[in-house]
């Protein structure tokens, strides 16, 4: 018997005439289906069809029975190959039912399950429409089909799920990539837009943790950068299958998510459904979008694949709404690296409503743990690192499986303790909580690269911009990793690629100078410097940095200039030791610059680990009291 309805084949293995199909439209009518899906499933996937030859050109058929085997040999391994309509028992229609309970999707798969479970396009047939070839007769009803599934609107959705999900399409090598556009803001309040723009980071946390290995899920950089291109455009610049997007509803305690997958390749809605509920119940919320779209996109993965049950999140209990809010206020502000003290004020706030949330503490460590890096803060590192470590233990007290706090130990460890062996230890221990954890990555590349492990560097920031191609922060690391490595003129070309995109990002000039330096191309260098102090406001890197380049040009009295503006700026701010290093390096003053080296240990400055690698400090290297320091921080002379 045909699984879409049709008729047994004769005895002589032949196909009686109403088993055969004479037109894409006939052939698409008994998928359910437009001609325009049907023929991208005869060119990709194989459906058997066949042209009969004619003079002016050629016509297509198809078997019913060649259709159904085509379809059983792709039926997802846990629905039953004998199962029917009969074996469905169909709800009752309550409308209280469908107030708690409620699934809206529309079926893309030829499935008699589907069919009568969600009527295409959401609606009955009307009175005297015949169904479609292929489907069997439904009783009339004047009202929507409602579904009532008492526990969980996650038991009908894996129900539909594993009788549609098979047709989705395998790119080559069998990992599928999608993109979660920002969540629309649609609160009517634009002082609202960090709680949208958290939780759509938070949404791509919980997707990138599903199945990593399989399943990519761009970071937010990216998609943030291209949110308002086309679905095609998109497709074509991040390489991805899938786009979700949606919105979010938020006032007071409640919260409404409207989200929507759709399929690159042709534009189409694959699904889409609605989750409201109370702030306080936001993790649920968040995870049951996270599953739903897994089960959308499951059979797209590797026939072995399947969704890791340990990824779900550790702790659903329910949240303080007002500690959440500021929560995703610090995500927001941490994210955007724009304003880390604000990160952290948020943190500590989520931290004062809701003492026993992991998340706001380990956001409270990643806060802490960059305060002392450039370009985020000026905090001395010997008080913001002791904090981050501080606040990520107690994350992992709260919640053992909180990969961004074995992250923030481990930065702690190799960039404050000097201690890499146990770094190396605490970043296994994040990736194997959470391998697409992009700052985790990031770090390591860091690690590799003041070890001179510069290959593993470059693999470990390839990976983050696998995830996160257009994101300036990566971009720049990249840039960083070919300047240590002294392939400048490969530094010099990833850095104006980075400035084209993103001119403003002033980072970039820090290693497009320094390349540009090393080229002894210094007219270039001090452009690319003094463009970085304007567009960073005077950030100290850049002046020592000028400063320095004057210096080795030839130019002592612009680099004692440069010494005494450092001098001005530490009166109300912290001044790294290591920018007085460097221009008296530049000057010549070994001396000089060694005591400085000498006052950054002391605060154990986090920038001392780069000393063995960063082509600055060659004219240092013959010195004793040098190879000691180095010796001192752990790194081979």
């Amino acid at each position: 018997m045909s699984e879409f309805g049709g008729h047994a084949e004769t005895p002589d293995g032949g196909f009686p005439a109403a088993q055969r199909l004479e037109s894409w439209k006939e052939i698409a009518s008994y998928l359910r289906r437009d001609k325009r899906t049907v023929q991208r499933w005869e060119k990709e996937y194989g459906l058997p069809v066949h042209r009969l030859q004619l003079n002016a050109g050629s016509t297509v058929y198809a078997y019913t029975s060649e259709l159904d085997a085509w379809y059983a040999e792709r039926r997802p391994p846990n629905l039953p190959a004998d199962i029917t309509t009969a074996d469905v028992e169909e709800p009752d229609e309550d409308p209280q039912v469908e107030s708690a309970t409620r699934v809206d999707m529309e079926p893309s798969g030829p499935t008699e399950l589907t069919a009568n479970l969600v009527p295409t396009n959401h609606r009955e047939l009307q009175s005297g429409e015949a169904p479609t070839p292929g489907q069997k007769e439904e009783p009339r009803r004047g009202a929507r089909l409602k579904i009532a599934i008492a526990s969980s609107v996650l038991a009908v959705s894996a129900l539909v799920f594993a009788g549609r999900v098979f047709l989705f399409p395998k790119p080559p090598g069998g990992k599928i990539r999608m993109v979660v556009l920002p969540l629309k803001n649609l609160s009517g309040d634009s002082q609202q837009d960090y709680f949208s723009a958290g939780l759509t980071d938070e949404m791509i946390t919980q997707l990138g943790r599903l199945d990593p290995q399989r399943l990519g899920v761009i970071a937010p950089d990216s998609s943030k950068m291209l949110a308002g291109k086309s679905i095609a455009e998109l497709g074509r610049s991040l390489d991805v299958q899938y786009a979700l997007e949606g919105s979010v509803r938020h006032g007071g305690n409640q919260v409404r998510i409207d989200v929507q997958l759709v399929q690159v390749g042709d534009q189409t809605q694959v699904w889409a459904d609605s989750y409201t509920g109370d702030v306080s119940d936001i993790l649920r919320l968040q995870d049951e979008v996270a599953k739903a779209v897994a089960g959308q996109i499951r059979v797209a993965l590797p026939v072995s694949a399947g969704i890791s049950s340990r990824t779900a999140l550790a702790s659903m209990r329910p949240v303080n709404a007002e500690a959440y809010d500021a929560y995703l206020q610090g995500r927001f502000y941490w994210t955007n690296r724009g304003d880390m003290p604000k990160s952290i004020e948020a943190y500590e706030r989520a931290i004062q409503k809701d003492p026993q949330s992991a998340l706001a503490y380990a956001g409270l460590a990643s806060g802490y743990a960059l305060l002392s890096q450039v370009p985020y803060g000026d905090a001395r590192p010997d008080e913001a690192k002791p904090k981050a470590r501080k606040a990520a233990e107690r994350a992992l007290q709260l919640d053992p499986t909180q990969a961004e706090a074995y992250a923030v130990l481990a930065n702690v460890s190799f960039t404050y303790d000097w201690d890499f062996k146990t770094a190396e230890q605490e970043f296994q221990k994040a990736f194997a909580l959470d391998p697409n954890n992009l700052t985790a990555h990031q770090w390591y590349a860091h690690y590799c690269m003041a070890l001179n492990r510069m290959a593993q560097a470059e693999q470990e920031n390839g990976r983050t911009l696998d995830l996160d191609p257009v994101s300036p922060l990566f971009n720049v690391v990249r840039a960083e990793i070919l300047y240590q490595e002294g392939k400048y003129d490969e530094a010099i070309v990833q850095a104006q690629h980075v400035i084209e995109q993103n001119p403003k990002y002033w980072p970039t000039y820090i290693w497009l100078g320094s390349a540009y330096r090393e080229k002894k191309m210094y007219a270039e260098a001090l452009d690319a410097f003094l463009k970085g102090r304007k567009l960073s406001g005077d950030y100290p890197v850049m002046i020592a940095l000028q400063g320095h380049a004057m210096a080795v040009s030839g130019d002592v009295a612009g680099g004692r200039k440069a010494l005494r503006e450092l001098q001005h700026f530490s009166g109300p701010r912290y001044i790294s030791p290591l920018y007085f290093a460097a221009v008296y390096s530049g000057l010549g003053e070994k001396s000089n610059a060694l005591d400085w080296l000498d006052k950054a240990y002391e605060e154990r400055n986090d920038r001392l680990i780069y000393l063995g690698v960063d082509p600055i400090s060659d004219p240092l290297r013959s010195e004793a009291r040098f190879r000691d320091l180095l010796r001192r921080v752990g790194l081979p002379e």
